[in-house]
């Protein structure tokens, strides 16, 4: 059998279940209450202390996306195909690895759209909001010349956020930058703290700046006019900044009504949302090759 391509999924590596709590049981939704920020105050001797109400609120993640599919199979058609079982399972896994390219879409949408206001555009970073992640009608060009130093301004704005863990940070690239990428600096393996060049294979198995790098041909793209140029969203962040949760994940074959054959069908039931918005930073850009 001729098998089809599909890129490889990004989701599963970059969000996180661990704040779906009971949601597999029951309900559509689950509320997280956010820290609130304390005041610190100077003191004085025989100072008269001033109270401080804590603000109150919360986040929500709620599994509110669903996604299907159904494929009849008619009896004549399944006695005659050689190798059914075999074109069977490749049909239900073709299903499957087309959810998980279009869930990658969606989620990395919801990131870039997501994201804390002052950890994109042109003015990024919580402290000193000077740095430059491009936005619609100026989007950063990324050359092999400079595209390390742009990947170290996220880096830069996820520090100023204080939500920097090592070993929890992501960054997913698009394939199209990825030979920028392979002519930049990244052949000096200090920068990932390899023992050797990562791209000696056209590879990156390290790090870079601190960076698990993922490719991905689903990074959200637009046509920008103003430039006239593709420019796409490049996502980096913490990968506990996400909440994913998925409710039902069921696949089930029935006969066909009124007919000889079957439906092999498969639902899915999920959430997904960026619950921690300044533990994700996106960049607006464009590549030059």
């Amino acid at each position: 059998m001729l098998m089809r391509a599909y890129c490889s999924f990004v989701t599963g590596d970059i969000t996180t279940v661990k704040y779906t709590g009971k949601l597999k049981n029951c309900g559509d939704q689950i509320k997280f209450p956010v820290q609130p920020r304390v005041q610190i105050n100077d003191y004085h001797k025989n100072a008269t202390l001033v109270p401080q109400e804590p603000e109150i609120t919360h986040k929500t993640l709620v599994v509110d996306q669903g996604k299907y599919f159904n494929i009849k199979i008619d009896d004549v058609d399944a006695k005659q195909i050689c190798e059914f079982e075999a074109f069977k399972n490749s049909l239900l896994e073709s299903a499957v690895l087309s959810m998980k390219q279009a869930l990658d879409e969606e989620v990395l949408m919801k990131m870039a759209m997501e994201a804390h206001p002052r950890n994109k555009g042109m003015n990024a970073g919580i402290k000193s909001g000077i740095t430059n992640l491009g936005e619609a009608g100026n989007p950063v060009q990324i050359t092999a010349a400079n595209i390390i130093d742009v990947i170290g301004r996220l880096r830069i704005v996820l520090r100023e956020s204080c939500r920097w863990q090592d070993g929890k940070m992501f960054i997913v690239i698009p394939d199209i930058f990825a030979g920028a990428l392979y002519g930049s600096d990244l052949k000096a393996a200090y920068l990932t703290g390899a023992a050797k060049s990562p791209i000696l294979n056209g590879k990156i198995e390290s790090q870079i700046l601190g960076f698990d790098v993922y490719f991905s041909n689903e990074v959200p793209t637009v046509h920008d006019e103003a430039a006239n140029k593709t420019a796409y969203w490049i996502i980096a962040g913490n990968r506990d900044a996400t909440g994913f949760a998925q409710q039902i994940d069921k696949q089930d074959i029935v006969p066909v009504p009124n007919s000889f054959g079957k439906f092999y069908r498969g639902l899915w039931v999920y959430g997904h949302k960026p619950l921690i918005d300044d533990g994700i930073a996106a960049l607006y850009a464009t590549v030059s090759v």
